[in-house]
């Protein structure tokens, strides 16, 4: 669920995810929103009221967290499957994997 702290503004809800939510972030300029789930998936959010997404796999467990780049060009998760994505945000594809971990990744920056 979004919400608007706005005086009289409603909050939004988004429905895609098929299990836990377990990081959200908002990119730099606060245009798209990004959610890692243990359903394994990343979402790419517009953040308004219709909730439109893109659907990101690549990981083989739950995904732990989400990052944007500085410049909102790149989005970094981290996994339960020892792993690390990186992606292009303008294509929306993903680009390379650092997968040497020997644990959990929990925390993607």
């Amino acid at each position: 669920m979004l919400w608007n702290f706005k005086p009289q503004a409603r909050a939004f809800r988004y429905v895609g995810h098929k299990d836990v939510i377990t990081s959200v972030q908002f990119s730099p300029l606060g245009n798209l929103l990004a959610s890692a789930s243990r359903d394994r998936t990343v979402r790419l959010w517009i953040p308004d009221k219709r909730g439109k997404s893109s659907e990101f796999k690549a990981h083989t467990a739950p995904v732990r967290s989400v990052d944007f780049s500085a410049d909102g060009q790149f989005l970094a998760t981290a996994s339960e499957d020892k792993s690390i994505k990186v992606w292009n945000m303008y294509r929306q594809r993903f680009l390379y994997s650092l997968y040497r971990h020997t644990h959990w990744v929990r925390c993607a920056k």
